[in-house]
């Protein structure tokens, strides 16, 4: 999974800042890559939910199916540092981890020609292999960003970068569900989803080609060794109040999160393109109104905006509860995406404070959150499959649950969430990264462990503070006088 992100403006004109930009060697292609990078992911998870359905998953099955991308990205980047020593570099480690994944997504539509009884678990052991080794490539690929595009450049990079991205993972997601759609009235849905996961290989295979004419940064060679597993690390008072609250909520929200999709396709009989359609409005909102929410932030912090988001977002599973027309879930959705886009902005900030910018204090939040999402999911299949048996609606009695354990943290824990102040950057240049693709979140934005904030010089002599280490260190290159978001449709990936 890679990087999306929001752009800052330097006082000169923005043609003339897009020139310099194009001058960075290999920038350009790195960015056209993020293309096809998201292309990639959201064929390959948009749709593997309804195609665990389609092989025959029960509640369990689905639940796991659902936690694949995450659980094997955070496994796989525990093991990075120890595969740069055994691939000779990192050009080889990220060819053949991309490469490895193209095979995996290709591998998953054979999935069809296994005996009933054992093609849901050779989906979920294909899945976990194709995403694992996609995230041995992802802490190599930060550093390689950081070598060939300057930090004073990190805004107009990712600026592009999130325009192909989003355009990307748009594509996928509409794309994909038109082709099931058409495949399934032919009453070949098999082979669409063969095709969807063989057009996902493909995607990947050709931003591994644009990668690969790209020079090979000699100092990552010589980059410092880090252990394999991450040690244990202290935090402040202020993060492991945030990171408790964080948990305890995508702990809940994964108790529903693997059953909307299957609840379209089996409950309510949608078509394919009109599930694709749902799950796009979501990505939509957020790349509309992610600027907006960093305006806000940067106004009144993200302290403020996490406390007020995190009741927004508690009831999201409960609105599917009041109406099954298309209309309603549509409305629904769009609320989401306006929810769930400001948390999720305001979450990473508040990450990036908390630990000020410690990478391995990032790192091991995330490999717990990995955990809990798996726990959440085991709970909300458990739920499924017991309902179900009993005659009951089992996805939603998930989602019933999931809103009601929503509810706990937001009681409990967020409003001791405080202290949370102002960064001395702008909101609107956090490197953030789409880390899933999500049936009522669309685009799943977390902070990029590795990618560089880059600090206005106006803010650096009167701000709160300077924020540290390699999440958030300042540049010595142009002086930037104001920060803005990029357009729109270059927000997110």
């Amino acid at each position: 999974m890679e990087s999306v992100q929001a752009a800052e403006i330097a006082r000169r004109p923005s043609s003339q800042s897009a020139a310099r930009g194009l001058e960075v060697p290999g920038a350009r292609r790195l960015a056209i890559e993020g293309g096809f990078q998201s292309l990639a992911q959201g064929l390959g998870e948009a749709y593997l939910g309804a195609y665990a359905l389609f092989l025959g998953a029960g509640g369990l099955a689905l639940g796991l199916v659902a936690t694949i991308p995450t659980a094997a990205t955070s496994a796989a980047q525990i093991l990075a540092r120890r595969a740069l020593g055994g691939a000779g570099g990192p050009r080889r480690l990220i060819l053949g981890a991309w490469s490895a994944q193209a095979i995996g997504y290709a591998a998953l539509g054979l999935c069809l020609l296994v005996s009933s009884s054992w093609s849901v678990g050779a989906l979920i052991a294909l899945g976990f292999l194709a995403w694992g080794c996609g995230g041995l490539a992802v802490p190599i690929w930060t550093s390689w960003v950081s070598a060939v595009v300057p930090k004073a450049r990190h805004g107009w990079f990712f600026g592009l970068r999130g325009a192909m991205q989003a355009t990307g993972a748009l594509a996928a997601i509409l794309c994909g569900g038109a082709l099931l759609s058409l495949l399934t009235g032919r009453g070949r849905e098999g082979l669409g989803f063969a095709l969807v996961f063989a057009i996902a290989a493909l995607a990947r295979g050709l931003s591994a080609i644009l990668l690969a004419r790209l020079p090979d940064p000699a100092h990552l060679l010589q980059e410092r060794h880090r252990p394999p597993v991450p040690r244990p690390v202290r935090a402040s008072r202020k993060f492991r109040r945030l990171s408790t609250y964080l948990w305890s909520l995508h702990l809940a929200t994964y108790v529903s999160s693997p059953f909307f999709v299957p609840y379209m396709l089996r409950d309510l009989r949608f078509p394919y393109l009109l599930v694709g359609t749902l799950i796009a409005v979501p990505a939509v909102v957020k790349v509309c109104t992610l600027r907006l929410w960093g305006h806000l932030a940067d106004r009144v912090g993200p302290g403020a905006v996490l406390r007020t988001t995190g009741w927004l977002v508690a009831p999201v599973p409960a609105l599917w509860l009041l109406s099954a027309s298309p209309w309603w879930i549509l409305a629904a959705q769009i609320y989401s995406g306006l929810a769930w886009g400001a948390f999720e902005l305001a979450q990473a900030s508040s990450i990036l404070q908390t630990t000020r910018g410690r990478e391995r204090q990032v790192a091991w939040f995330n490999v717990v959150d990995g955990g809990l999402l798996i726990c959440g999911s085991l709970v909300g299949g458990s739920v499924v499959n017991l309902v179900n048996a009993r005659g009951g609606p089992g996805y939603l009695a998930a989602m019933g649950l999931s809103t009601l354990l929503r509810l706990v943290p937001a009681l409990a824990l967020l409003s001791r969430v405080r202290g949370i102040g102002r960064p001395s950057f702008s909101h609107l240049m956090l490197p953030l990264r789409v880390w899933t693709v999500r049936p009522t979140r669309g685009l799943t934005l977390r902070l990029w462990e590795g990618i560089a904030v880059v600090t206005p010089r106006r803010l650096r002599r009167g701000g709160p503070g300077r924020t540290s280490r390699s999440l958030a260190t300042e540049t010595s290159g142009d002086p930037i006088a104001g920060a803005r978001a990029a357009p729109a449709q270059s927000a997110p990936r």
